[in-house]
């Protein structure tokens, strides 16, 4: 998502920021939020980069699985309404996507 103040931010902007927000404060993976709402794991990245536009459907499925009404996700000052850390920019890792037994490679013979 491009740099701005937040007065300049679009709506579409606010919206991806506050998902992105509430989903790293929570240490929620992207993976686990398009599972949860059925959507693509790509479609959730993008939306939170601000680079999609999104359903009035899609919102509200997002919005059930973070946690938070979706007319909340639309307010500017949202991180600081709710006491979220609006710079961490990335989840935790809990857990090794590929176990390196499973990334290993067998020598050719």
């Amino acid at each position: 998502m491009p740099r701005a103040t937040a007065k300049s931010f679009t709506l579409r902007q606010v919206f991806a920021r506050n998902v992105r927000v509430v989903r790293v404060n929570a240490g929620i993976s992207q993976e686990r939020v398009a599972d949860e709402a059925q959507l693509d794991r790509t479609f959730i990245g993008s939306l939170e980069r601000g680079e999609r536009n999104i359903s009035i459907d899609n919102v509200e499925r997002i919005a059930k699985v973070i946690g938070y009404p979706a007319h909340e996700l639309l307010r500017p000052d949202f991180p600081e309404a709710h006491n979220l850390d609006a710079t961490l920019t990335r989840a935790p890792r809990t857990a090794r996507l590929y176990p390196p037994e499973t990334r290993a490679r067998k020598p050719k013979q």
